[in-house]
């Protein structure tokens, strides 16, 4: 677990024990009357390490939590098993374009966006390994990375009545 980091890992280690990560977007600018239409999340690839965990691992699952996983915003190792609003609302795509991959996640996710405060998604592919010893994760630009334009981004369209 490292908050700071410029990059976070999803995949496995070479004990075969899960990578995950917690992304964390303040949404409180969103008007209380806003109905979402369609949640949009991109991660970049910054490096891959081992066998393609997209191959071999399954999915890369996007889970949703309204504010926060865990007992405050601030990143804890109890974030990562902690309980989602929803379970698996996204499946990022397998091909990325120019290194971005996106997923758009689907309805079940919508109500868990926080319209007063920070919404949280924890990334995590479908199988916690591959049991093969060695470790198998790819590397994406965090949050705290110092070019703007490759962190995560979270783009959320709606309406207002």
């Amino acid at each position: 677990m490292n908050s700071a980091a410029t990059t976070f890992n999803v995949g496995d280690d070479a004990s075969d024990r899960q990578y995950r990560a917690i992304l964390s977007f303040n949404t409180a600018s969103l008007p209380d009357n806003a109905v979402v239409s369609r949640v949009t999340l991109k991660i970049r690839k910054q490096a891959q390490v081992g066998t393609d965990a997209f191959s071999t691992h399954g999915g890369l699952l996007v889970d949703v939590r309204n504010p926060f996983f865990g007992a405050s915003v601030n990143l804890e190792v109890g974030d990562f098993q902690a309980s989602a609003n929803k379970l698996a609302v996204g499946t990022f795509g397998v091909m990325p374009a120019s290194n971005w991959y996106s997923v758009y996640l689907n309805a079940a996710a919508f109500p868990f966006i926080n319209k007063t405060g920070v919404t949280q998604f924890r990334l995590r592919f479908q199988k916690d390994d591959n049991d093969d010893s060695g470790a198998d994760y790819v590397k994406f630009y965090s949050g705290d990375y110092g070019t703007v334009s490759a962190r995560p981004t979270l783009i959320i369209e709606y309406y207002t009545p």
